[in-house]
């Protein structure tokens, strides 16, 4: 559990590579999630990182390089490492209270890359729609782990498609984690079975007929 909930921060503090450019990485998380890739020049990002600028393209080749070397390895993590504990859960209500919490928890801890990969994705930077594609597609992709679980489970609607499944899933929690993290606290009364009824969106949207 441990690891499925740690940080980008942590992970990048862990890695192989120079200091140098484990705070470029840093720097650009945080410039980019709160600016945007497009308004952050390489010129902040140095001066952020308390860098040269030379120093960023030492590392990569352009600032798109700089953000695909950002995304990619956090994605390929969650397609590869987390799928993975899914297979320990016999029950489907179990896998989804373990997805929810576990989720929640990891979304809010990374706040910032998913701020980004979100804001990217809305703006259709092409770069990261392809490699978001890569992610979820193909034999090992993450639309292929969430049609198996029609296999595991025979109370998920069989006429469900791999996407429907993702949207099921994902949809409810990232509207819980953004309304906690962008409204103000005057606007929001956050109760103890929240994640519950998340839960139980998730749960019903799995098993419900199809019209």
């Amino acid at each position: 559990m441990a690891q499925a909930i740690m940080k980008y921060e942590q992970q990048l503090a862990q890695a192989p590579m120079p200091p140098g450019k484990k705070k470029v990485l840093l720097a650009a998380l945080k410039l980019f999630a709160d600016k945007g890739f497009h308004a952050t020049t390489t010129a902040k990002i140095a001066q952020q990182a308390g860098v040269s600028e030379g120093t960023i393209y030492k590392y990569f080749t352009s600032k798109e390089d700089l953000l695909m070397k950002l995304l990619s390895p956090m994605l390929n993590t969650i397609k590869d490492n987390f799928f993975s504990q899914l297979n320990n859960y016999e029950q489907l209500p179990a896998l989804i209270n373990f997805f929810v919490h576990d989720r929640s928890q990891f979304v809010i801890a990374n706040y910032s890359f998913f701020k980004l990969l979100l804001q990217e994705l809305l703006l259709g930077e092409s770069s990261v729609v392809q490699l978001l594609q890569a992610i979820l597609t193909g034999s090992t992709g993450i639309l292929a782990k969430l049609a198996s679980l029609q296999q595991r489970f025979s109370e998920i609607n069989t006429q469900l498609t791999p996407i429907q499944i993702a949207r099921i899933f994902i949809g409810p929690l990232i509207a819980y984690v953004f309304q906690e993290q962008m409204l103000p606290d005057s606007l929001i009364t956050s109760q103890s079975n929240d994640l519950q009824l998340v839960q139980q969106q998730i749960l019903a949207g799995l098993t419900a007929p199809q019209l």
